[in-house]
This record gives structure tokens, sequence and C-alpha cells, in this order.
């Protein structure tokens, strides 16, 4: 479900659709590197929605770098 991010697509389809950040990957990336790695094992992260991987950020105080 988390694979394929609809909000920030590389190719858009609408051209004035804002961007969100922090995207999907950056989200999964920042909780992968934390000290809470391994209660979150791969097949959790790919199978999280967008608001879920924000909410383990914010329960576990994940700071997430973005790219601009």
């Amino acid at each position: 479900m988390a694979q394929f991010d609809v909000v920030n697509d590389t190719a858009p389809k609408r051209l004035n659709n804002r961007v969100v950040k922090p995207t999907i990957s950056e989200l999964r990336a920042a909780i992968s590197g934390s000290g809470v790695a391994a209660s979150y094992p791969t097949a959790t992260l790919n199978s999280s929605t967008r608001n879920d991987l924000i909410r383990i950020c914010r329960v576990h105080s994940i700071a997430v770098t973005t790219a601009l």
C-alpha cells in the first residue's frame, strides 16, 4: 500500500497539485533508521498507509528529513 505515493507522483496528471512533504519514502527511511526500527519490520512498513507512518513518527518522536 505504501509503495505507491499518489500525492507525490513523479509524473503528475494535474500540474496545479501541491507537493506534500514528507513523502512516504522519507517517512519509511526515517523509521528504518531510528532506534525503533526493530519494532516495525519491512512488511509492516509496506502495508502501512501514509497516515500510519506519520503516526509512528509522532508517537516515537522521529525526526523526518525532507528534500526540497
